[in-house]
């Protein structure tokens, strides 16, 4: 039962530090010195100017650390974020900082390398990794199948429609100064006193190429209200504009209103949450962890109802005895 228990509380919980353990001792990499930690109180020493940024993202820490494998040596910084959306936002960041030069690989819930970096998101970790183009991608994907957890996109960014759009150019935004100019918009308009969540991506129909921005407020009033100030501009053209529940969605950097309409045409709240949902990436780790889990449950239940049954007769046994089985038999 302890043992049970032990598995289960280990599977739940991974921290950088037991990430890095883990790899260690099952990758044939090893740690090349002492890591360095990064939290709130010195995040601009490893973000510089985007300190902030980062932290509306949801920063919990950071780990740099360098590791030696059998015939090379790399530098890991691993982010952890508060949740998968978190990770995927800053990853989105990255990705547009660094958008020249750099080749989309498969590893984690999605990646790409700039010249000797390879950087990932999974589940609520970024992750960098630095050294030669070969070792760099072998390491990343060692660490990639260490981490626990699923890696779900924030609920705005799965209703960017799939059809037409250019890959890596979505992103999560959710604060002003991570809104391209490219998108011409007021940024104070937008909502983020409101707690609206943005994504944006690029899309291109007949060679002809536009933005989408998603805007998702917390409920449809919200939307409306800021819906009803867009068609209050002065400039304002509804064909260019769309909304769907607690969901306003624009299209940006062209005039073609069928463009636009062809775009517009794939955004379907409703739709998505009913039928598109993503599916979870299950992880054998998990399914480990779910069974382990219900059988813990299953032999306490065991246990707890084995002691009350067996107490239950110990105490009728004791009240309830019949005359003659205790004390002194009469002469």
């Amino acid at each position: 039962m302890l043992l049970l228990l032990f598995i289960t509380a280990a599977l739940q919980g991974q921290s950088r530090e037991s990430l890095f353990k883990t790899v260690a001792e099952t990758s044939g990499w090893s740690p090349a010195d002492q890591p360095i930690q990064y939290d709130d109180k010195n995040i601009e020493t490893i973000a510089g100017k985007r300190a902030a940024t980062l932290r509306r993202y949801g920063f919990v820490g950071a780990t740099m650390q360098s590791w030696a494998g059998p015939t090379a040596k790399v530098r890991l910084t691993i982010y952890e974020m508060g949740d998968a959306g978190a990770a995927y936002g800053f990853f989105t960041l990255e990705r547009t900082a660094e958008q020249l030069g750099l080749t989309a690989i498969a590893v984690g819930g999605e990646g790409f390398r700039s010249g000797n970096r390879v950087t990932f998101w999974q589940s609520n970790y970024l992750v960098k990794v630095e050294g030669g183009q070969a070792s760099a991608v072998e390491f990343a994907r060692i660490v990639a199948e260490h981490i626990l957890g699923r890696s779900r996109k924030p609920p705005v960014s799965n209703h960017l429609p799939p059809e037409n759009l250019i890959q890596g150019t979505d992103r999560y935004i959710v604060d002003e100064a991570s809104v391209g100019r490219e998108l011409g918009l007021d940024v104070r308009g937008l909502g983020f006193d409101d707690s609206v969540e943005i994504a944006t991506a690029d899309y291109q129909v007949n060679e002809k190429t536009a933005h989408l921005v998603l805007l998702m407020y917390p409920t449809q009033q919200v939307a409306k209200k800021y819906e009803d100030q867009w068609a209050s501009a002065p400039n304002d053209n509804p064909a260019f504009r769309k909304r769907v529940g607690p969901l306003i969605a624009i299209v940006r950097g062209s005039r073609d209103p069928s463009l636009a309409k062809s775009i517009l045409d794939g955004v379907n709240y409703e739709s998505q949450v009913t039928w598109d949902q993503p599916r979870p990436d299950v992880s054998l780790r998990q399914v480990i962890l779910t069974i382990f889990t219900f059988i813990g449950i299953a032999l306490l239940f065991t246990i707890i109802v084995g002691l009350s049954f067996g107490g239950l007769r110990v105490f009728v046994k004791a009240r309830y005895r019949p005359p003659g089985r205790h004390g002194n038999h009469p002469t």
